[in-house]
């Protein structure tokens, strides 16, 4: 027994030095891991650590310059920045709340807040500002609102958002007086860290920048800048122009994460909506950036400026402000003798565009606005490329168009005007027919604006030769066939596609997908598929040009500044792209330029365009009468028609491609629509030739 004993205190013995052994070669192993992850760190990975370490310490700051401006062709200004003197605020990072509540208290004293907007949550960012009253909210909060399971206190922000939902209404009741310094504080609290903010107050006068800057000690982060207003000049161009965000709206939700990286800051200002938007690379200039340099106690050692901002570049329109003036006055002219006849009643406005059937540029954009049954009309040249209209007969050379492409008629080919009797349908007439039967040649089709012609190039186009009474098939893919024959010669026009215009927004016409074989015949003279006033000007340009459809646009290029800030040199032009040509041959598109000539200078008694001959400049053209349905005072359906023309001239050498829409009139003879034209060739010429 006593041997076992001492058997069992040796073995004791043993294993304490084997305990102090594994313990020393965990420790030792310790050691080996520190030293190895020390030289990994000071000699393997040592530039990544000290790029880590100065990233740490420093901070980059952009701010936005001044936006470029906006000219017409002659240089006269569209857009002004309306400078004003504010005050500023650039927060420090080691700014408390309570300081900035404190600031914004006192700078009241020296600005005028006027009509304050302030949030609940800002009302309630500005009451736990205080320090004190924060912790006195965060102790009344339920356990379970301060606490986890574990009795560990809630992340700062949980508890932050719970102190927030705790307060109640009369905590947060706070005077007109006391909401302009929320107001304030609010817009100091949302800078980040070494960021320069614009306070909203009113402009301040010299008295009151020297009242701040002598007080600057009690306004910490407080001094005076310059900032701009975006002001769009009241013009006919005003709508064209777009819109750019303020300060305080600052980025777009939906855009945000595309212009931080380009390197905007959340409040920068960019354009919402046509030029501005879609220019605003250019527009917007280059941004100030500085970097600053903090010390290991977080304070400002330096602050370096790594790229100085610049005011943006500037826009040169294709428009010539006089020429698109003359063109809008034109519109309205005409359109208020429609409107006190009482044929425009139900009217829904008149539309126009002017553009160079060579290089795309955009002339004049103009349009007039109205709603059925008042009386007066407002500027709306947007419309040109937002509203749409059925366009009638001036799709008729596209028409041809699809029938040669489609090899069912060749050349100037002869087909007979005749009354169309198709099988439980209405009778079809060319608004000659009561002369009886005619045979027309191609361009005499489009002289005389015959819609039976053009039925039965559609019928050929699914396989029909017309005969009285005959059925349209009821296979709806023959229908669909056929609809896509016409569909894709239009759009080699651009009717029905976009026209590639330099805005946003821009609507590609109405080509409903529900179609009867009705409508399919009804397509082919312009009945059913609705396009943009742009639309049928890029069309007369195509054919103007013979057969390129070019983009339009409206910008003419890129300038910089002057030393005044103004309009300087060009940086780059634009011109526009050729988008496609028209499959046609250049003996076919000669026949539609001829068939548009004829329109105007025919002298048969059936040619639709003469009251356009007689211009200072030779017109060819395409006239089209949809005819639509309007909704009196009475509540009763009258008759109606869109009165539309597609012109170019001079015909022998084109300089301008013109489209004038002028909805829904119930005269139903009314010429006003090729006055206009006529009236609009004739200011180009005095202008510019």
């Amino acid at each position: 027994m006593a041997r076992k004993e001492i058997v069992k205190k040796k073995a004791n013995k043993n294993v304490i030095p084997r305990r102090i052994n594994v313990l020393f070669a965990f420790v030792l192993l310790l050691f080996v891991i520190l030293i190895g992850r020390l030289i990994h760190m000071q000699i393997v990975n040592q530039s990544f650590y000290q790029d880590r370490l100065a990233t740490a310490s420093q901070k980059k700051i952009s701010r936005s310059s001044v936006r470029g401006g906006i000219y017409d062709a002659s240089g006269k200004a569209l857009v002004e920045n309306k400078v004003r003197q504010v005050v500023t605020y650039t927060r420090s990072n080691k700014a408390t709340a309570l300081a900035m509540r404190t600031v914004a208290q006192k700078l009241l004293s020296y600005v005028q807040v006027n009509n304050p907007t302030v949030t609940q949550r800002q009302k309630a960012d500005y009451y736990l500002a205080d320090p004190q009253v924060y912790s006195k909210v965060i102790e009344a909060l339920p356990r379970d609102q301060r606490l986890d399971q574990a009795g560990n206190r809630l992340e700062e922000s949980v508890l932050y958002g719970n102190a927030v939902a705790s307060l109640k209404e009369d905590q947060l009741n706070y005077s007109k007086e006391e909401e302009k310094a929320i107001q304030l504080f609010s817009e100091m609290n949302a800078a980040s860290y070494f960021e320069t903010v614009n306070l909203q107050t009113e402009a301040l006068t010299a008295e009151q920048i020297a009242k701040i800057a002598a007080n600057e000690n009690e306004l910490p982060g407080i001094s005076t800048g310059s900032d701009w207003d975006r002001v769009v000049l009241d013009t006919s161009l005003s709508s064209l122009i777009g819109t750019v965000t303020t300060s305080q709206a600052g980025l777009p939700e939906a855009d945000a994460a595309s212009y931080l990286a380009k390197g905007y800051s959340l409040n920068d200002r960019v354009g919402t909506a046509y030029l501005e938007k879609q220019y605003e690379d250019d527009l917007q200039g280059t941004h100030q950036v500085k970097e600053v340099q903090l010390d290991k106690s977080g304070n400002v050692e330096s602050i370096e400026t790594l790229q100085e901002g610049s005011k943006g570049n500037n826009l040169k329109l294709t428009l010539d402000l006089k020429f698109q003036d003359g063109v809008s006055a034109i519109l309205k002219r005409h359109f208020q003798t429609e409107l006190n006849s009482g044929s425009a009643t139900y009217s829904d406005g008149v539309y126009a565009v002017v553009m160079r059937p060579n290089d795309g540029s955009i002339l004049a954009m103009a349009g007039y606005q109205h709603d059925a049954g008042a009386k007066d009309i407002k500027e709306n040249a947007l419309g040109n490329i937002t509203n749409v209209f059925v366009p009638g007969s001036i799709v008729k050379g596209a028409t041809l168009t699809a029938g040669w492409q489609n090899q069912v008629i060749s050349g100037n080919q002869v087909l007979t005007d005749q009354p169309i009797q198709l099988a439980g349908s209405s009778v079809i007439n060319s608004w000659f027919t009561n002369y009886g039967q005619q045979n027309l040649t191609a361009v005499q089709a489009l002289e005389y604006s015959s819609n039976t012609y053009m039925v039965q190039i559609a019928l050929k186009l699914i396989g029909q030769e017309y005969q009285a009474g005959i059925y349209l098939p009821s296979d709806q893919s023959v229908i669909q066939a056929g609809m896509t024959k016409l569909r894709t010669a239009y759009g080699q026009y651009g009717l029905g596609v976009s026209t590639g215009i330099d805005l946003p927004s821009e609507s590609t016409g109405y080509l409903p997908t529900n179609y009867t074989s009705w409508n399919y015949i009804t397509e082919s003279f312009g009945q059913f598929d609705n396009y943009t006033p742009l639309q049928m000007a890029q069309y007369a340009a195509t054919v103007a040009n013979g057969g390129k459809r070019i983009a339009p646009h409206l910008v003419a290029g890129i300038y910089d500044n002057a030393e005044d800030g103004g309009l300087g040199k060009e940086i780059r032009g634009i011109t526009g792209k050729e988008l496609n040509q028209v499959d046609l041959s250049a003996s076919d598109m000669g026949l539609i330029q001829e068939g548009f000539y004829e329109v105007v200078h025919g002298t048969s008694g059936f040619t639709t365009g003469t009251e356009m001959n007689g211009a200072s400049l030779s017109i060819s053209a395409k006239t089209g009468t949809a005819e639509t349905f309007v909704t009196n005072s009475s509540g009763q359906t009258e008759q109606a028609i869109n009165t539309n023309i597609v012109a170019y001239a001079p015909s022998n050498k084109p300089e301008i491609a013109v489209s004038v829409v002028l909805p829904n009139l119930t005269d139903l003879n009314s010429v006003t629509s090729k006055a206009i034209v006529k009236d609009i060739v004739n200011l180009y010429h005095q202008l510019y030739q």
